[in-house]
């Protein structure tokens, strides 16, 4: 779950979570940027942060506006960020949303030293934590491998939900989106960034040596930087004028929804144990999903997408040449994944969270667990 899931995405999901007495406040940098306008309610206020988070000033002004408000939790999906100071007056418990890595690894960019510091005070915010909250049990079991068994009575499991923006177009809304960014009628989707672009080449290569298929486009989803990056394994595979990149930024989130429906398929061939939220986009929106066989994925979306050997090429050109053959089988795959989407709402995921909060205000991690066991043995 990213900072975005609490700050933009699920801003429908706030409103039907809250329940009488809660307040939230939503500490942002002062330049942070919206795609959804700020909610109004009086349960939920803003605060806009002048200084950098992770500096000497951050951490100074982070201190100043807790001891102001008094909240009874600090909830972040940065674990770079320093939580408040806890004084002798007022103990604020604190609370990291983790989906990736980043930070435990280190950042794509920086230098060495750099990204040591960065992983040591990542390490040393998730072993002070009350709580940490994943989305699955790959991360959780990654996260305990990782920083230690002991860390297990702190790990909470939330499942990550869908924004409603995510749902199946009209054929009118998607021939707008495909005349705007120039796409072709039948095209597959791709979801991927620079820094895991070497994921795609397997799936780049089945589809330039596959012969049951023709004229195959690709959409691939991602940053400014992920042309270059994949510039020769498109040379390679045969596929040049086959692949249209778009900049993930530069579209609207009714765009995005647009472009997830009017795929054929979703190719994402990602071994992360991260969370992959392009599953579930595309899922809600109408389009079968071919994903890499890792734990994650099993774990999470189970029949609900069909699972192939992530480097096995002929494994992803058979895997789309059965549904483009298969008319039963595509559309069985599809209904499976509006279910499976339909289980997995923003609102439900808000709702789990904010129980949990108030839980955790008045328990420890490790008592909530007994509770849990006790209830679901």
């Amino acid at each position: 779950m990213s900072a975005g899931i609490y700050l933009a995405d699920m801003v429908d999901a706030f409103l039907p979570a809250l329940q009488e007495g809660d307040q939230v406040t939503i500490l942002m940098a002062l330049k942070s940027y919206l795609p959804w306008e700020q909610i109004e309610h009086p349960a939920v206020h803003y605060l806009f942060a002048r200084e950098t988070p992770c500096t000497a000033a951050g951490r100074k002004e982070l201190n100043a506006i807790v001891q102001r408000i008094h909240p009874d939790l600090w909830w972040t999906a940065d674990a770079a960020l320093t939580p408040p100071a806890k004084t002798r007056r007022h103990s604020v418990k604190s609370v990291f949303a983790i989906e990736d890595f980043r930070h435990l690894y280190g950042s794509a960019h920086g230098s060495g030293l750099g990204k040591w510091w960065q992983r040591r005070r990542a390490r040393q915010h998730l072993l002070k934590a009350d709580a940490i909250v994943c989305p699955n049990k790959a991360i959780a079991a990654h996260l305990a491998h990782r920083l230690g068994i002991a860390l297990r009575h702190r790990l909470v499991m939330i499942p990550s939900g869908i924004h409603p923006v995510f749902r199946v177009h009209q054929p009118d809304e998607i021939l707008q989106m495909r005349r705007k960014w120039l796409i072709p009628q039948r095209y597959l989707l791709m979801v991927s960034t620079s820094v895991t672009a070497h994921y795609l080449t397997p799936v780049l290569e089945a589809l330039g040596t596959n012969t049951e298929v023709s004229s195959i486009h690709c959409v691939i989803l991602g940053d400014t930087k992920l042309p270059n990056t994949l510039r020769e394994t498109i040379r390679d595979c045969h596929l040049n004028g086959l692949v249209r990149f778009i900049d993930n930024d530069k579209l609207s989130p009714a765009e995005l929804s647009a472009l997830y429906s009017g795929a054929f398929l979703l190719f994402e061939p990602s071994q992360d144990v991260a969370y992959q939220p392009s599953i579930l986009r595309a899922m809600a929106c109408g389009t079968p999903v071919i994903c890499a066989a890792c734990a994650a994925n099993e774990d999470v979306f189970k029949q609900a997408v069909l699972r192939v050997h992530p480097t096995d090429t002929r494994e992803w050109s058979q895997a789309l040449s059965t549904f483009t053959l298969s008319a039963i089988l595509y559309e069985r795959q599809v209904q499976r994944g509006l279910a499976f989407a339909a289980t997995a709402t923003s609102t439900t995921m808000a709702k789990t969270s904010f129980a949990f909060a108030r839980r955790l205000c008045t328990s420890t991690p490790s008592e909530i667990r007994r509770q849990d066991r006790a209830a679901h043995p």
